[in-house]
């Protein structure tokens, strides 16, 4: 194990219990991932080279600062202590959320990533940091809950750090958590913010990037597999109409149009697009109505509030425009 001495960063203010657990805890795991040898870690360059890129480095504080707000909150949402709590990451990957909250007290913590494929590199990486993840579990919510219910298990809180945007079927999402439990918390949070101009342009672009690279020859080539009756220029038609489509709804959609039926554009999929076939991969930017319609029609309740922009940049004077912006929004 990395041994490590808990260091004087604050990840959350406050000086309640919790909060100085949760910054104890985050200080001995920055330490930890900030001396870490990725390279010697036992699993693919693959998945080292993700974790180095996209956790490791200059983003590590900021990654860990989200994580603590998210475990804080979502905590003091339940009304309970955290050792009556059990908490899952939901689409996990390699973050830091499963770690910090493995590091806590939890009744439970469970790590889920839809492909098992990322299952492995986590666990590995817990074993190096000596972390205890409960239980490890594959696929989508629908799969989640199953495996609830197969181990009684009640799941307090359902987390998750930048996935949100990505979850095929928002209402399906909330519709299952709100089936299993229905005062259940759901803390999620997102860049891909409709609301803030800068992060709407940016993630256009994405979407445009990944359609022109990957997903319409995806949904081109499934289209021939699936009709290959309709000419290209009814299949070039069809691949636009069907942007943003993923698994039922996209198999359901080019049937449609071969019978002959009109298929009806969701406007709030906007300039999205997804793997037609799984669905993973699409990245909604959905207005606060449109959450809130959303989850209101599962049953939920929601509340949403600003984020934050990251203050530890290694530029001075990015770090001076992040605070304005923060004391802005």
């Amino acid at each position: 194990m990395l041994k490590a001495e808990a260091g004087s960063n604050i990840f959350i203010n406050g000086n309640d219990a919790l909060t100085n657990d949760i910054n104890a805890k985050a200080n001995i795991l920055y330490l930890q991932l900030t001396t870490i040898d990725a390279s010697t870690l036992d699993t693919t360059d693959e998945y080292k080279n993700y974790f180095i890129n996209h956790h490791l480095g200059r983003r590590l504080f900021f990654s860990l600062q989200n994580s603590a707000h998210i475990i804080y909150h979502s905590v003091k949402k339940t009304g309970k202590a955290v050792n009556e709590i059990t908490f899952i990451d939901y689409g996990a990957g390699l973050g830091t959320l499963f770690m910090l909250a493995g590091m806590m007290s939890f009744k439970k913590i469970i790590y889920n990533d839809y492909f098992p494929e990322w299952h492995q590199p986590a666990k590995i990486l817990c074993s190096a940091l000596q972390i205890k993840i409960d239980e490890y579990v594959a696929g989508d919510i629908e799969e989640v809950v199953k495996h609830a219910a197969a181990n009684n298990i009640v799941y307090d809180i359902i987390a998750s750090r930048n996935v949100i945007e990505h979850i095929y079927s928002l209402p399906n999402f909330y519709s299952c958590i709100f089936k299993h439990n229905n005062k259940a918390i759901t803390y999620s949070t997102t860049t891909a913010n409709y609301h803030n101009p800068a992060m709407r342009w940016k993630h256009v672009m994405l979407h445009r990037k990944w359609e022109k690279l990957s997903y319409r020859n995806q949904r081109i080539t499934e289209i021939k597999k699936l009709q290959p009756s309709l000419s290209a220029i009814q299949t070039e038609e069809l691949a636009t109409l069907t942007r943003g489509k993923g698994q039922s709804d996209f198999i359901n959609a080019v049937n449609d149009f071969a019978a002959g039926k009109p298929i009806i554009k969701d406007s709030t999929l906007r300039s999205n697009s997804c793997d037609c076939i799984t669905g993973v991969w699409n990245e909604h930017l959905l207005t606060k109505k449109e959450y809130e319609s959303i989850i209101s029609k599962a049953g939920f309740k929601m509340e949403y509030t600003p984020g934050y922009w990251d203050t530890h940049y290694k530029s001075g004077a990015m770090n001076v425009l992040a605070i304005v912006f923060n004391k802005i929004i």
